[in-house]
């Protein structure tokens, strides 16, 4: 069988089935689209429990809750941070070196209170909801209001990111800004306090250099999110292997049938000659011609059922058509074997095949598809 046999077969096969392949390869990509939002949520619900275990002080935290905390921190840390900075300059000319007790103090509950009534916006939500889903604060998370040291400069920002808009985390930065201004913060009272700039929504941190400031990042590391992105490698993914599983698994069930239907389902051998023809396309005459040249040679015909127009023809115009071969006929110096896709069995062709070659003729095989 020639490579090219070959290929056109295969195709032939897969335009033959491609509904079936296409309804496989769908039900794939399904299944792979749902078993990785399966496991998505199973990532995120491990996070948030770990998250829970973790810390001791979110430990009776429910799931639920969690879950909860976890979409209000998606939506607060998706807005615009509101920020102003400072230096603070003592007696002796030396600079406050210490950023991260600022905002300790200032979400102190009776501190917090007073800037909540100032502002006019509910911060201890935001705040739970980061305790709840386990990010405390520390060295490496200073949560949504942040005091930030430039090792550089010395200047201080104050970063606010509490809010469910822009608007709300200026009105909270201004609320802290007057805080400060009206000397309430009493570690801060032996400083002199250089304004650098005054509140406003923006971001002016260089959020590489301080990643100890909440972003949408920090949430996508606790309980990462299959984007529409992912989504859509994964259906690519899942179709593709659905197409090349489903076209196995209708190749190697075809091989089960007793029809001949595709040139793979039976063999001949290099001496051989073999065609295929569309029996829908049938040139009776010409197809004639192939098969009787050389002119003068005794033949065989053969076909396991000769109720088709197109053996019928050959049979009646040009060559009769047995439907085995007998060891009384004369010995003949070509068989020519003709196969019907999906009538023609594997059995019958097989023993035809294997009694043409105990004759030293040559065979020809016709494949109507």
């Amino acid at each position: 069988m020639s490579l090219l046999t070959i290929i056109a077969e295969l195709w032939r096969f897969i335009k033959d089935n491609i509904l079936k392949i296409l309804i496989g390869a769908v039900v794939v990509m399904v299944l792979t689209i749902g078993a990785r939002v399966l496991l998505t949520n199973y990532i995120e619900n491990s996070a948030m429990e770990t998250a829970t275990t973790e810390t001791g002080a979110n430990a009776d935290v429910k799931p639920e809750e969690i879950e909860a905390s976890y979409k209000h921190l998606m939506e607060v840390y998706d807005q615009e941070p509101a920020e102003f900075s400072f230096v603070g300059i003592n007696d002796e000319g030396l600079t406050l070196a210490n950023s991260f007790i600022i905002d300790e103090f200032l979400i102190r509950p009776d501190v917090l209170a007073e800037i909540e009534q100032a502002s006019g916006v509910d911060i201890a939500p935001t705040l739970e909801a980061e305790s709840n889903v386990g990010l405390q604060k520390s060295k490496d998370f200073r949560g949504g209001i942040a005091s930030v040291r430039n090792s550089s400069t010395e200047e201080i920002t104050i970063r606010v990111l509490v809010g469910q808009t822009p608007e709300e985390n200026l009105a909270v930065a201004e609320a802290i800004y007057e805080y400060i201004q009206e000397d309430k913060v009493p570690f801060l009272s032996n400083y002199d306090l250089v304004i650098l700039s005054e509140p406003d929504i923006g971001e002016d941190l260089i959020l590489e250099e301080n990643p100890m400031v909440p972003t949408s990042n920090v949430l996508a590391e606790l309980a990462p999110q299959g984007s529409n992105s992912q989504l859509i490698f994964y259906a690519v993914i899942g179709l593709i292997l659905g197409f090349i599983l489903s076209t196995v698994i209708l190749f190697i069930t075809h091989f089960f049938s007793n029809k001949i239907v595709y040139a793979y389902d039976y063999n001949w051998d290099l001496e051989d000659y073999q065609t295929i023809v569309s029996a829908d396309n049938v040139n009776i005459e010409a197809l004639n011609n192939w098969l009787i040249i050389p002119k003068e040679k005794r033949r065989i015909a053969l076909a396991q059922y000769t109720d088709s127009t197109i053996i019928q023809d050959l049979s009646t115009k040009y060559l009769p058509v047995a439907t085995q071969l007998n060891g009384a006929d004369d010995t003949p110096e070509e068989i020519i074997i003709f196969i019907e896709s999906g009538k023609t069995d594997k059995e019958w062709y097989q023993a035809q095949f294997d009694l043409s070659k105990l004759y030293e003729s040559r065979v020809k095989i016709i494949h109507f598809k």
